[in-house]
């Protein structure tokens, strides 16, 4: 098969102006569509910005208008997109949630953040799930922003064989640090491709940007095996910094399956020794 490609959308989403964020999002879609994307990647709480203090007010049930835009998105440029919105569940709940759109049309699947940081949990309500998509190019795998603070995810998807990780994220700048160091290590844990699609802009309420720094990685041991011109380092094969814009990497993912089978740590993990105070 030839190259798989990966979009990850960089952009800011205006609080209190869902319309034109939807509009923003439909252009860079297109400009993803256009560069021959196979699988565009939208950041969290795309439409509404992280306002979570108004999550009340701003969430979306799912299925709803935004899932039609995006699967009406997915049908018309012949793609899958994955993006992460605020949901109002039918439970009466609160959660931040990544979609996958197919290119049929038809919402796929959602993944409802299992992770939740202290302040956001008095707010939302974390899910208890990894689902996993079968596409026409490979496994795909959802996660959030801070769901990159516990290898426990990534391991997850690298068991359940996940050849795509999409990260929709939304990280305050001052993690941008710690969550650029984390990254690449998720993808060795994950022994796949991560595309993180991290939102910009400034949070006015509660006064902080929002780190951007999208990016596409992948397990540099699968690279230097593949790339003979790869650099330590270089396991991001694209940043976007601080612009909102489009980034495309093509990816040969049957070859990363047949190097994964070759030289896959899973073989010599131990789970009877881990967690154990648990079984105390």
């Amino acid at each position: 098969m030839a190259a798989t490609k990966i979009a990850v959308v960089q952009m800011e989403s205006k609080l209190g102006k869902p319309a034109q964020n939807l509009r923003r999002a439909e252009r860079y879609i297109q400009q993803a569509a256009e560069q021959g994307a196979h699988l565009i990647c939208l950041p969290e709480a795309f439409s509404t910005s992280g306002n979570i203090l108004e999550v009340a007010e701003v969430s979306v049930p799912i299925p709803g208008t935004e899932t039609e835009f995006l699967c009406e998105q997915a049908k018309r440029t012949g793609t899958h997109i994955a993006a992460g919105l605020l949901e109002r569940g039918d439970d009466g709940k609160y959660y931040s949630t990544s979609v996958l759109c197919g290119p049929e049309g038809t919402l796929l699947g959602r993944y409802r953040r299992v992770h939740l940081h202290e302040l956001e949990a008095r707010y939302l309500t974390g899910g208890t799930e990894y689902p996993v998509f079968d596409t026409g190019f490979g496994r795909i795998g959802l996660m959030q922003g801070y769901d990159i603070n516990f290898p426990e995810t990534a391991r997850e998807y690298c068991l359940r064989g996940v050849d795509v990780i999409v990260c929709s994220a939304l990280v305050p700048d001052m993690f941008a640090y710690v969550a650029n160091l984390r990254l690449p290590v998720r993808a060795v844990d994950a022994e796949c491709v991560i595309a993180f699609a991290s939102g910009i802009g400034h949070n006015l309420y509660a006064g902080f940007s929002y780190m951007g720094c999208s990016q596409i990685l992948a397990d540099p041991l699968f690279l230097e095996a593949e790339r003979f011109d790869f650099v330590d380092g270089d396991e991001r094969m694209t940043d976007l910094g601080k612009e909102a814009g489009v980034g495309v990497v093509g990816i040969d993912l049957d070859r990363m399956r047949r190097y994964r089978a070759k030289a896959t740590l899973t073989g010599d993990l131990r789970p009877a020794t881990y967690w154990q105070f648990e079984r105390e």
